[in-house]
């Protein structure tokens, strides 16, 4: 937690970004170390968990961390939360919590309630989302976020759908429920992972974009899916892609290339939003529109809501995908909304050196650092 807290002192006197820094061990020994970058690299995806992922993925040519645990000076956020769950990193010591954080300007309570504002969208059940350590769920009464992101699904349902039920591009379908014998697996994935919400098309009318142009954009998603999954960019030919689009010209088209790249944080939506930071030379993507496959997971969610992307257009739920044999988008979902932070997925350790990295926090404030 020492070296976490250093490189956040680091990045903070630098003016990378906000006062977080994160580590990444292994047996003991130090395989990254990072702060936050947004400011820096102009990207929102460059939390301190997310860069140090990134940089122990990279130093261990895998992104599997399942042997490897992840120090952070701050609670993480909904989208480094779906990071820890993608690298499978096996325990998270945490130092200060998020009430901490907010003390000093950094409140990542909206983000938490519109992640659980999207739950009644992506069918699942909704209970409030877990604030703290405490099994207490905060009633919709006591919500503060303001719908930041718009979620709209059904854009060219069957061309999507395509993806996911042809073998010959949805390898782990092929390997999972196409076998002769399996029929009774894939019925109980379709059980278990039923979708109940009722789909939310876009508005058509004069002040906003026509079904035609939407449907162009998701084809450009699905082309961007599909040579992905033809070169062998993803695990098994993952069929997922996605587009970020401004002012009716996309900007950024990417797949998955979680395996190619050797790279846990590496979905379709964070490579665009990435790569459309890129282009813009900004972490702040408002006024883009983002085109996705399949509802974005946790981590992908999280990265829209930092980017500042208003409107997400899809053409799948999150439990058609776990049908086909892509069921950890919902259940990182699940694990965030309605689990107890101390029962996660990952074992989670929380009041790691709490002072030193209160420090990191009073430091930044006497330098009056920048909330972005």
């Amino acid at each position: 937690m020492e070296t976490a807290a250093a490189s956040a002192r680091l990045g903070i006197r630098l003016e990378h970004g906000g006062p977080f820094g994160a580590s990444v061990v292994r047996d003991g020994v130090i395989i990254a170390a990072s702060h936050n970058m947004v400011l820096r690299n102009g990207d929102p995806t460059c939390h301190a968990e997310m860069s140090a992922i990134r940089q122990a993925c990279k130093a261990l040519g895998t992104h599997d961390l399942s042997d490897c645990h992840l120090y952070t000076t701050c609670e993480p956020c909904p989208m480094c939360w779906g990071a820890v769950q993608w690298s499978r990193l096996g325990r998270a010591y945490i130092g200060v919590d998020r009430e901490t954080a907010a003390k000093y300007g950094f409140d990542d309570k909206v983000f938490y309630e519109e992640v659980d504002e999207k739950a009644g969208i992506y069918g699942l059940r909704r209970e409030g989302y877990m604030y703290g350590s405490s099994d207490v769920h905060v009633p919709e009464s006591k919500r503060t976020g303001n719908n930041m992101v718009e979620i709209y699904d059904g854009i060219l349902r069957e061309e999507c759908s395509a993806l996911f039920t042809n073998p010959a591009v949805n390898r782990t379908f092929k390997r999972r429920y196409a076998p002769a014998g399996t029929n009774t697996l894939h019925q109980a994935a379709q059980d278990a992972f039923p979708h109940s919400a009722a789909q939310r098309a876009p508005p058509t009318g004069p002040e906003h974009k026509h079904m035609e142009f939407h449907e162009a954009c998701m084809r450009v998603a699905i082309k961007a899916a599909e040579d992905g999954a033809k070169e062998g960019e993803s695990k098994e030919r993952e069929p997922f892609g996605a587009v970020v689009v401004r002012n009716g010209t996309v900007i950024a088209r990417a797949c998955n290339t979680v395996h190619s790249s050797r790279d846990a944080t590496a979905t379709a939506e964070i490579n665009a939003i990435r790569a459309a930071s890129a282009t813009l030379g900004t972490h702040n993507l408002d006024g883009c529109d983002l085109y996705t496959i399949v509802q974005p997971d946790v981590m992908s969610l999280g990265a829209i809501l930092w980017s500042r992307i208003s409107h997400v257009y899809c053409g799948l739920p999150q439990q058609f995908a776990a049908q086909y044999g892509f069921e950890e988008g919902s259940l990182h979902f699940k694990d965030l909304l309605e689990t107890e932070i101390s029962k996660r997925g990952t074992e989670v350790v929380e009041g790691v050196s709490v002072a030193e990295c209160e420090a990191v926090f009073k430091e930044w404030s006497e330098l009056n650092g920048v909330i972005y």
